[in-house]
């Protein structure tokens, strides 16, 4: 069979689902596949006439790696099947150019601003009672699911996309990954669902404010947010920054600018969770104060795996560079990803938390991948002298430049703020690196 020979709307029916449809949104499909298994080509018998052509076997196989976000090689496919190498290479580079006229057209309804207030009483069984925050990904409700009355967090989806989309995919990913995780201080999961076109996803609902938030206000004032403050803040979401300011009587619960106790039980109930993650072989990828809430209660919770991924497949260096910029590992601009790369984003988080200036302040985009590259960043001691020596050391750990030069695992860093908070002296970096390099097996 040669390329001259071959049809493509014979062999390949679901080609048009690669073209962009018309509209300022996507349309949703009548039906989903999960995506979710490695799709498996079954031994290739060209002699027997129920036999499926060959090519569109390879093709398939190919398409579904793509929208899985695996970046399938060509050449690889063509060494795979050296058969059909030739037409491999002739039709697989035309189906990645009109797989990215599909994304294109995607990410263009994805730029168009969403209306102020979007207007949805109820999705699938939960009723919706008013939003609560907006993210790149979605937007969040508080909801009630009225059969047993509880009250719950429901993130929503808000553009209609075909099945086959990898915006859908990747919101179901994000419920799945988070779904299987079960730890006091990441958000459970509940069940997903799509109402209308829409998906969705019901979780806990954290009555509490963002790290992010909570470091804003304690550059403030004298530097003090209660736990009266946070509960106002959640209840009164949406009605501006000014929001969380001082009440006329604090609670006797209160964080205040240089805790440096408090914040190193902050750092630990991060820690744990990530920890934890990792063991389940989950990387969250967008480790940030806007991902981590802090609740009336004074606990820790992680939020929106949204970017996170299975570490088997971070392993491949073929992820394309996902995470909120002034986080990132130097690594993750040269597609490398691994558990110290969390341990970073960990680090610039705390940072944050502790000086409450960014780790990287620039003004373009180069000079931020430049400085975080090349690790152009003072040290915490230096901007806030009163942070301890131990302390500090922790954050520099973690933000290395060079992967080997942090901690290896986060349980490492849990260990070093357990000591912190105990009193005793960090264990030695270059020893730890090395005794773990030589670990008998």
């Amino acid at each position: 069979m040669n390329w001259r020979s071959w049809s493509v709307s014979a062999h390949l029916p679901n080609l048009r689902s690669l073209l962009p449809m018309t509209g300022s949104a996507p349309a949703p499909d009548a039906a989903d596949d999960d995506g979710s298994a490695e799709p498996m080509l079954p031994p290739i018998d060209e002699n027997a006439e129920t036999t499926r052509d060959p090519m569109e076997m390879v093709a398939s196989t190919f398409m579904e790696e793509l929208r899985t976000g695996k970046r399938p090689s060509v050449d690889d496919f063509a060494s795979r099947f050296p058969q059909q190498a030739e037409e491999i290479r002739d039709l697989l580079p035309m189906l990645i150019a009109l797989e990215d006229v599909k994304a294109k057209h995607e990410l263009d309804s994805v730029k168009q601003p969403l209306p102020q207030q979007l207007e949805i009483e109820q999705l699938g069984e939960y009723k919706i009672l008013r939003e609560i925050g907006r993210g790149g990904m979605g937007v969040v409700f508080e909801a009630l699911y009225e059969k047993i009355n509880r009250r719950v967090a429901v993130k929503l989806l808000p553009w209609r996309f075909p099945s086959r989309s990898r915006w859908r995919k990747q919101f179901l990913r994000e419920a799945q990954l988070a779904a299987r995780l079960k730890h006091p201080h990441i958000v459970t999961v509940y069940n997903y669902g799509e109402d209308n076109g829409r998906c969705y996803y019901a979780m806990q609902l954290v009555e509490g404010v963002g790290l992010d938030r909570l470091i804003q206000r304690l550059r403030q004032g004298r530097g003090i947010v209660a736990v009266d403050e946070i509960h106002k803040e959640f209840r009164q979401h949406g009605q501006g920054c000014d929001a969380l300011m001082p009440t006329s009587g604090l609670s006797n619960r209160i964080l205040k600018r240089g805790a440096w106790h408090q914040f190193g039980k902050i750092a630990a109930q991060i820690a744990s969770a990530i920890r934890y993650a990792h063991r389940q072989g989950t990387l969250h990828r967008d480790i940030k104060p806007a991902n981590i809430m802090l609740d009336t209660r004074g606990a820790l919770w992680i939020t929106d795996f949204g970017l996170a991924m299975a570490k088997e497949h971070a392993l491949t260096g073929q992820e394309v560079v996902a995470g909120t910029l002034r986080y990132m590992s130097p690594e993750q601009f040269e597609g490398q990803f691994d558990e110290r790369s969390d341990i970073y984003s960990f680090g610039v988080t705390l940072y944050e938390l502790c000086t409450l200036v960014p780790a990287f302040s620039t003004s373009t985009r180069f000079q931020l991948v430049k400085g975080i590259k090349a690790g152009e960043r003072r040290r915490p001691k230096e901007i806030v002298p009163t942070i301890p020596a131990d302390f500090d050391e922790i954050i520099m750990r973690c933000m290395a430049v060079n992967p080997n030069e942090r901690y290896q695992q986060i349980s490492d860093v849990l260990e070093d703020l357990t000591r912190f908070l105990g009193g005793q002296p960090l264990r030695d970096a270059k020893e730890t690196f090395w005794s773990r390099l030589w670990k008998p097996w």
